[in-house]
């Protein structure tokens, strides 16, 4: 048995017994925190860095192991990620991870566009001149980001730029299934958050057009309707049929079967220096 440092007081004591469990079992959980949602967040971590890549069964009994944890906390954990679509739970089979295909992709995006359309629609009375500047300043901040050739930051501006409305609603069951699609979307698998290289015509121009349309959006909000706000969300900034092709690009979909190809292509990767 490994020796635990002495210490002179019990909170040098707790210290230095929680960085020798820290140092000597790394994968062990701290407590405080329901260990569902420590065994959620670890699991989300292995799909963000592509560690479970989509198409794999998970290794339940590995994890199980490895985390110190029982079934339980591990199979709630799955129930949970499977209703946000992350993975499938087969019967007799096991726990696999669910791909991003043309298909799925298309789904997301007719239900964010209709979610979003309703949020934006409930919040439009709300919106006044602080939230108008503040969607000014992050369209400012892009628009001179992209005619530096840098599209780095697009996607984080792209966030905070909905986010400054979706603030202001208190549906939280909408918002929740909202940004559990738009985690979908974004976050899975990790090359769809790479920078963009300004050689990717598709991706480039997408962010350009992109950016044009949240102009409109806040021309819209500061001198439209409501209905106009929702109307444009819905049936421009989430139509699928417009973007169709820089999609396809964004997510490394094989255009004959729409399927997710196993690795990014190579111009969709940052280059070196």
């Amino acid at each position: 048995m490994l020796p635990i440092p002495l210490a002179a007081s019990r909170e040098e004591a707790y210290a230095a017994s929680n960085l020798w469990c820290r140092r000597h079992f790394p994968m062990r959980f701290d407590r405080p925190t329901p260990l569902r949602k420590q065994v959620y967040d670890y699991l989300r971590e292995l799909l963000i860095s592509g560690r479970l890549k989509a198409g794999e069964f998970v290794n339940q009994a590995e994890l199980m192991a490895k985390l110190d944890v029982s079934r339980t906390p591990l199979r709630d954990s799955l129930m949970q990620l499977e209703a946000e679509g992350f993975v499938s739970i087969i019967p007799c089979k096991g726990v696999v991870v669910n791909p991003l295909t043309r298909d799925v992709i298309r789904n997301i995006y007719q239900i964010s566009g209709a979610l979003e359309a309703a949020a934006f629609e409930m919040v439009f009375p709300m919106v006044g001149e602080l939230e108008l500047k503040r969607m000014e300043e992050i369209i400012e901040r892009t628009e001179a980001l992209i005619a530096e050739g840098d599209y780095s930051r697009c996607h984080e501006n792209n966030l905070a730029f909905h986010e400054v409305a979706l603030n202001l609603c208190d549906n939280a069951e909408l918002l929740r299934i909202l940004r559990s699609n738009r985690e979908r979307l974004y976050h899975f698998p990790i090359w769809a958050t790479r920078e963009l290289s300004s050689e990717s015509a598709d991706l480039s121009l997408w962010e350009r057009e992109y950016w044009v349309q949240h102009r409109r959006l806040l021309a819209l909000f500061a001198r439209g309707t409501a209905r106009e706000v929702a109307d444009y969300v819905r049936y421009v900034h989430w139509a699928f049929e417009e973007v169709e092709r820089p999609i396809i690009s964004f997510y490394c979909l094989d255009e004959g079967t729409g399927e997710q190809n196993a690795e990014p292509a190579d111009k969709l990767l940052p280059k070196d220096g």
